[in-house]
């Protein structure tokens, strides 16, 4: 590492690129990149099958660990980062210093399984949000998620808040998410909608035999009416004290559990 170029300045355009990446949505639409910040992150996606196309490192952070040192060996491309630089790009509230570039991985082929515990999001614009479900999604073991209308996956905010979750569990983006319903339940999934609707069942319906889906939709505005009726039913968590909703990743969560409960 003794005779290393290190870039100290943002206008090199390795951390221009990396800067653009981080903040641009254009930029990672236009490549067809994505980045991700800190250690345990690069570490889950190559876990998870990802190899990066390059890695932006400050020294003092490879040499504290031994993973990210085999790493700067083998990555096509390694760039070192002046300590200061570093901060300065980094978006988490501890820079770490690590960033790891990787090209978007090709959609996955899910095929429904009549037995499969299936997640599906509308319209879930939160980047917290989104990554916390898929972070529980993964954690729980569900079949897949399906996503439509909702945050850009690849953003780092919804990656960090995945916490790897957004690759250990299959993701597919839709258009529509009326004829994927109408496609699982020609399977005989039972797909319920979470919505406080009259007639609405007790989550406890997610965890009969046969295959599940749980249809959960915007923060604001829940789900439009014909999505509703397209499902099976609908599902609302009990609540108590006035209460009339929850964030929609506390409420993923809760469901999540009691679909894919027998599962852990």
């Amino acid at each position: 590492m003794s005779d290393m170029q290190v870039v100290r300045s943002r206008d090199n355009p390795h951390a221009k690129r990396l800067d653009a990446l981080l903040r641009q949505k254009k930029a990672r639409e236009a490549s067809g990149l994505f980045v991700l910040e800190g250690s345990r992150l690069c570490v889950d996606a190559i876990g998870a099958g990802l190899w990066p196309e390059s890695l932006l490192i400050t020294p003092s952070a490879a040499q504290k660990n031994d993973v990210l040192t085999a790493l700067t060996e083998t990555v096509p491309e390694t760039v070192w980062l002046d300590e200061t630089l570093a901060e300065r790009l980094g978006e988490t509230k501890t820079p770490q210093g690590v960033f790891a570039v990787f090209e978007n991985p090709a959609p996955p082929v899910i095929e429904v399984d009549k037995d499969g515990r299936y997640l599906l999001l509308y319209q879930v614009r939160d980047p917290g949000n989104l990554g916390g479900i898929l972070r529980t999604a993964a954690a729980l073991g569900a079949t897949a998620a399906f996503l439509c209308e909702c945050a850009e996956l690849y953003s780092p905010k919804v990656l960090r808040a995945s916490m790897g979750g957004a690759f250990r569990v299959p993701v597919s983006q839709v258009d529509d998410m009326a004829p994927l319903i109408k496609t699982l339940r020609e399977f005989s999934i039972g797909v319920y909608a979470a919505a406080l609707e009259e007639g609405c069942t007790s989550p406890v319906c997610l965890n009969n035999e046969g295959g599940k889906a749980v249809l959960i939709g915007n923060e604001a505005f829940g789900l439009n009416g014909q999505l509703i009726d397209a499902c099976t039913g609908s599902v609302a968590i009990p609540m108590k004290g006035g209460s009339q909703s929850l964030n929609a990743a506390m409420a993923a969560g809760i469901l999540l559990w009691e679909m894919l409960r027998d599962n852990n």
